[in-house]
């Protein structure tokens, strides 16, 4: 049992997902709107995603050292929706358990250090551990579902994020909102970056559909076909 897994996301024509370089060429709202309109119950972005936009500046320092290791996963509390952060190593501060109105979920591997664990179930932040080295994607989704009775998953993180789950075969369906304007700097992240792929060929899609937005923004999307 997993949720629906919807990649979420904005870029420039070239696939370049840097927001500010991007604005002013699409209305305000629309990829806010356009998300509603996927009827997610939960959101879900990467550390560095996380420490851009919500997280606290500082980063955690374990004062004990010592490795949490396999934990069950604690339930803070239930609720409406969620935001998910993927933190391998245990990394962000939080101030609460509340984020923009969802409760906050953090996703860490075993190696996050014992008083981070400690730190979260004090500020009401829920958490799951899965994977011993780094965050084992495909448990973790699992559990999502099985504890917070996540059904639509909107996974909305960096290019790193969106590839590992499209690596771990976890994606459903892309729906992509492009933005007319062109980016073209290479070290600027992609929709979905690093990805292992032995094969070395794309990973098919299937039109879905493709509905013209304000600004002459496109959104496409787009459902996984499954071999």
């Amino acid at each position: 049992m997993k949720p629906h897994v919807i990649c979420h996301m904005l870029s420039s024509i070239d696939g370049r997902i840097d927001g500010t370089a991007l604005k002013g060429l699409y209305a305000e709202d629309e990829y806010e709107a356009t998300g509603k309109e996927l009827n997610g119950d939960a959101w879900i972005c990467g550390r560095t995603t996380m420490q851009q936009h919500f997280a606290e500046a500082d980063e955690f320092v374990s004062k004990s050292g010592d490795l949490a290791g396999p934990q069950k996963v604690f339930v803070a509390r239930r609720a409406e929706s969620y935001a998910i952060s993927v933190d391998t190593s245990g990394k962000l501060l939080w101030s609460g358990g509340d984020l923009d109105g969802d409760h906050l979920i953090c996703v860490v591997s075993e190696r996050a250090p014992e008083d981070y664990l400690l730190m979260l179930r004090e500020k009401g932040i829920s958490y799951i551990v899965a994977g011993q080295y780094r965050v084992a994607l495909d448990t973790a989704v699992s559990l999502l579902a099985e504890h917070f009775g996540i059904r639509t998953l909107l996974l909305e993180g960096g290019g790193h994020i969106n590839g590992a789950f499209a690596d771990a075969g976890l994606i459903d369906e892309v729906s992509l909102l492009l933005v007319p304007g062109i980016d073209g700097r290479t070290a600027v992240p992609a929709v979905f970056d690093g990805m292992s792929l032995s094969t070395q060929t794309a990973v098919p899609l299937k039109l879905r559909s493709v509905e013209r937005r304000k600004k002459d923004a496109l959104w496409i999307r787009y459902d996984l076909v499954r071999p």
